[in-house]
């Protein structure tokens, strides 16, 4: 409660770890001023993410069984962050992942190269790209890969 001609302090705060880009967050106040019964305060912010990703997922297409298939996306930390890439990892145990680094890049670039393998089950497969990070706000980057295995020619 804040008396009349008075000032008061409002404290937000906003869970950062999976936005990037503008961000505007509003909250509403009550007050018990007829003139202005709900003010809206807006903060606007810009969140640089901590890994930038070349592409938001991998997508495989269709494809026969018995053929692999190589994907690959960049990820770049940037300068002023100091995150490290730990770990990476897919939920389908149909693709294989891992990390390289970028030559000349002083461990800021990265490139996830993904594998659906071979011998991949038919049908329709969808699965997690986990990246675990050390040193920043964020823990964990999921990456969604998707792709369809067909029979192939007969």
């Amino acid at each position: 409660k804040v008396a009349a001609g008075k000032s008061g302090r409002i404290e937000m705060k906003v869970d950062t770890a999976s936005l990037s880009g503008i961000v505007e967050k509003s909250v509403f106040v009550t007050t018990n001023d007829p003139q202005n019964e709900i003010v809206k305060l807006t903060i606007k912010a810009e969140i640089e993410p901590e890994v930038i990703l070349s592409d938001a997922a991998i997508f495989f297409g269709d494809s026969p069984r018995g053929k692999e298939l190589r994907r690959e996306l960049l990820m770049t930390v940037p300068r002023a962050k100091s995150i490290k890439i730990h770990s990476v990892r897919s939920t389908d145990p149909a693709v294989s992942v891992r990390i390289e680094g970028v030559d000349g890049s002083d461990g800021k670039n990265m490139r996830l190269i993904a594998v659906r393998k071979a011998n991949a089950p038919i049908g329709p497969h969808f699965g997690k790209i986990i990246v675990r990070t050390l040193g920043g706000r964020v823990r964990e980057i999921v990456i969604y890969e998707s792709g369809n295995v067909t029979a192939g020619e007969k």
